[in-house]
């Protein structure tokens, strides 16, 4: 029997774009498969920026590996980050609640704890036994402090000669070396991984510690409501696991 050549082309090319088709498919279904998540810059050994890395950047994406996901982060700073969720391309922004996202039913439950303090230099020998007392010296903090920290201290800082907000917290210690600021608010373990890599051998002889905060707890915020949920379950999962307990060892939390 002979066959059409018009036909026979037509075959052809059908069946050497079926497997682009095919591939072009499988390629979005795996797209879809990846969330973006929003990160405020390098705050080690919670965020690493350099490798992805950190201990929450782990427990983030081991959860999503949970929930059938790849994750991919996308770095900006903290004080940006809220605004990341009306970004079209954004699923979820990590280190946030409910003083900073008002709409709490994007918000995942608690998934990651800090612990802020005031750090000054032990030769200046301050006074620093409440979060008021804060009014009275000039400060570096994180960006957001104000929103994250509460009332009171939003009232002290009103009153504080200087208040820098810093976006790369790796510049808090220097600033207060280099006695440019009185004062650090910033996480007790942000603070110890920094300034073990600035080799400071005496940090007990140099820093001295205000522990005038609670604990600050944080949850992600997501776009799409089953994802919230999916998280959550999943979260609950994880966190009981051998693997939870062996990276808060990796990171020394």
């Amino acid at each position: 029997m002979t066959i059409n050549t018009t036909v026979l082309v037509k075959l052809l090319s059908v069946n050497l774009l079926l497997p682009l088709i095919m591939l072009s498919v499988s390629s979005v279904s795996y797209a879809r498969q990846e969330l973006a998540v929003a990160v405020g810059l390098a705050k080690p050994p919670y965020v690493i920026q350099e490798n992805d890395s950190g201990f929450e950047i782990e427990l983030i994406r081991n959860v999503f590996e949970l929930m059938g996901y790849s994750t991919k982060f996308v770095y900006t700073t903290f004080g940006h980050s809220p605004k990341m969720l009306n970004v079209k391309e954004i699923d979820a922004v990590m280190t946030t609640n409910n003083r900073v996202f008002k709409d709490e039913s994007k918000l995942s439950n608690i998934y990651v704890t800090y612990q802020n303090v005031a750090i000054s230099l032990k030769e200046s020998n301050l006074a620093i036994n409440a979060i008021s007392d804060l009014s009275n010296y000039s400060i570096a903090a994180f960006q957001k402090a104000d929103k994250v920290l509460g009332n009171e201290y939003a009232n002290a800082i009103e009153h504080s000669p200087i208040y820098l907000r810093v976006a790369e917290q790796k510049q808090q210690p220097v600033l207060l070396l280099k006695k440019r600021v009185q004062v650090l608010i910033m996480d007790r373990n942000i603070f110890n991984y920094l300034v073990k890599q600035m080799q400071i051998s005496d940090i007990e002889q140099t820093f001295t510690i205000h522990p005038i905060f609670p604990e600050t707890h944080y949850k992600m915020a997501f776009k799409n409501p089953e994802h919230r949920s999916s998280f959550n379950q999943m979260f609950d999962q994880y966190r009981y696991s051998d693997d939870y307990q062996i990276l808060k060892k990796q990171y020394d939390l």
